[in-house]
């Protein structure tokens, strides 16, 4: 995922900053943020990770969230949701079927199903009131989130690898930072 981040987003005409996970955010109460990318990665919110950062991003820039994989799960347990391991690894694509495709994260997918790439070994298994479900497959019922008052969208999957359906999801959070391509 860092390269797609690295890639695709050195190719825009915007500036912006990549920290990992375990890195502490160095940026100023005063820098104008418009939104946050929270990554995938290994692990999960509930084992000794260090997700410091990640926390600090949700709850100190007021702006659009997109998690993928990992920042889905930590916005689910952040919000006091749950998570669960899966009985097995589950790393392949998927077709997840939409349950919304009014919001403004789907905008020209024309389309109720769409396949994602996933790899992952946990799943949210309970969603908080604050958190609405926008998306359902055979193995997650919760494959995609949306906190009910925030910009703030999960995707259990890797939008961001999935190719041209992925990328029109990633285009459409930028539009609701305020960044056009």
């Amino acid at each position: 995922m860092k390269k797609f981040k690295r890639q695709y987003l050195s190719e825009q005409d915007f500036d912006y900053v990549f920290f990992d996970h375990n890195q502490p955010i160095t940026l100023s109460a005063k820098s104008k943020i418009k939104g946050i990318i929270l990554s995938g990665g290994k692990g999960n919110p509930y084992e000794p990770l260090n997700l410091t950062s990640n926390f600090v991003a949700m709850f100190n820039f007021n702006v659009p969230i997109l998690g993928f994989c990992l920042g889905h799960e930590i916005i689910a347990v952040a919000h006091r949701g749950r998570i669960k391991k899966l009985a097995d690894y589950h790393g392949k694509k998927e077709l997840i079927t939409i349950t919304k495709p009014s919001d403004p994260i789907f905008e020209g997918l024309n389309k109720k199903d769409v396949s994602l790439v996933k790899r992952h070994s946990f799943y949210v298994s309970e969603l908080p009131d604050s958190i609405e479900n926008l998306g359902t497959s055979e193995t997650c019922s919760t494959e995609i989130i949306e906190h009910r008052n925030k910009p703030i969208y999960g995707f259990q999957s890797h939008p961001e690898a999935s190719g041209a359906d992925g990328l029109l999801i990633v285009r459409n959070f930028l539009k609701i930072c305020g960044i056009s391509e």
